[in-house]
């Protein structure tokens, strides 16, 4: 059995998900995709828009849209503090795929008024939402 550790998400407005019988967590930093276990090495990344997936002693997995923030791993706990994150189960895709329709169209339109950084970023936080959602 593979040994787990704490872990925890928060957000600037709330403490989302708390355990301490996490065994991995596989995430996307900056520099590229990553996974801890227990044990890890001290670290901290930057988190980029994507999905983290965990791993509980019981089998059972959960992801979470993660929109940037950073991850510290040392002593046993992993603790990420997230721009912006939602549980799989929190996702409302009805929401995320207007998000994602409203930027495609922004990025199609060819409109010099059109912030096309900003709109590439909505993009990118709708298609998170939507495949840790399943939809995707």
């Amino acid at each position: 059995m593979a040994t787990p550790f704490t872990f925890e998400i928060v957000t600037p407005d709330k403490m989302l998900f708390s355990a301490d019988n996490v065994t991995y967590v596989g995430f996307r930093s900056l520099v590229g995709g990553m996974g801890i276990k227990a044990n890890h090495l001290p670290i901290i990344a930057t988190l980029d828009v994507a999905p983290m997936n965990l791993e509980f002693t019981d089998g059972s997995k959960k992801s979470f849209a993660v929109c940037g923030g950073f991850l510290e791993m040392k002593g046993g706990k992993c603790t990420v503090l997230a721009t912006i994150a939602d549980a799989d189960t929190d996702i409302d895709t009805a929401r995320a795929n207007a998000a994602k329709e409203r930027a495609e169209r922004r990025l199609a339109s060819k409109d010099a008024e059109v912030d096309n950084a900003r709109a590439h970023r909505a993009l990118k936080r709708a298609l998170t939402r939507l495949k840790v959602a399943g939809m995707a």
